[in-house]
């Protein structure tokens, strides 16, 4: 009978099994290798891409952040813009307002200073007060002439004593009409215009260069204020 030890490998070859060792061991650490190398592969992967995504996601908050703060700054312009338009506007208003009281108060005093207007402007004063305050013929009116046109003691004398056509002649003619009506005529320094006055019923209507400026200002002043309105839009 043969001996079964001699048909062994092992037995016949002592170092074949430490090599079919090594060649394992060799077998499962490059296994285990690769394994561990495609591990740390797929994290050093993951981490980038999470790198990547990160910057990602702060750039585009940085950019959202600066169109943010961008849109404010523009409405803030926008806003500062429109407030600044609208002081100028009423500045413009303001001094619009100032120069037509300042050029109708000169218009009206160079009128006032015209004997032919000042003549019309009694007669119609006159007449309108009457009409508004009902005034009749047993109320008393008093006419006040400013002292520049016609003085106290050019007054007292009579038509035929002052030149025709002169506003005095023209007072003193009146009055010698209208006094047996209860008008009476009169002077005062620093007038510029004419008032009416209405003793019984304490009444005065003021034509002078102040008054009829404001009436002139106020009935331009809604034109001005459309006109400046239309800037504004």
């Amino acid at each position: 009978m043969a001996d079964s030890k001699a048909g062994d490998p092992q037995s016949t070859h002592p170092g074949a099994g430490v090599q079919a060792l090594i060649d394992r061991l060799k077998s499962e650490g490059v296994s285990a290798g690769q394994e561990e190398a495609n591990r740390i592969l797929a994290d050093a992967r993951a981490q980038a891409d999470k790198i990547v995504a990160d910057a990602e996601a702060r750039a585009r908050a940085i950019v959202d952040t600066a169109k943010a703060e961008a849109a404010r700054e523009e409405a803030a312009t926008r806003d500062g813009l429109k407030i600044a338009a609208r002081d100028m506007v009423l500045s413009l208003r303001n001094e619009l307002d100032r120069r037509i009281q300042d050029e109708a108060k000169r218009l009206i005093g160079v009128a006032l200073a015209d004997e032919t207007f000042v003549q019309k402007l009694i007669i119609t004063v006159a007449g309108k007060a009457k009409e508004a305050a009902d005034v009749t013929a047993a109320d008393k009116m008093e006419i006040v002439l400013p002292e520049r046109a016609v003085t106290f003691e050019e007054l007292k004398q009579s038509p035929e004593a002052v030149q025709p056509g002169t506003l005095t002649h023209f007072v003193l003619a009146l009055a010698g009409d209208v006094l047996r009506k209860g008008v009476t005529f009169s002077s005062a320094p620093g007038q510029n215009g004419i008032s009416i006055k209405l003793t019984d019923k304490n009444i005065s209507i003021d034509m002078n260069e102040d008054t009829v400026a404001e009436l002139l200002k106020a009935h331009l002043q809604p034109r001005l204020r459309a006109v400046m309105e239309g800037v504004l839009r």
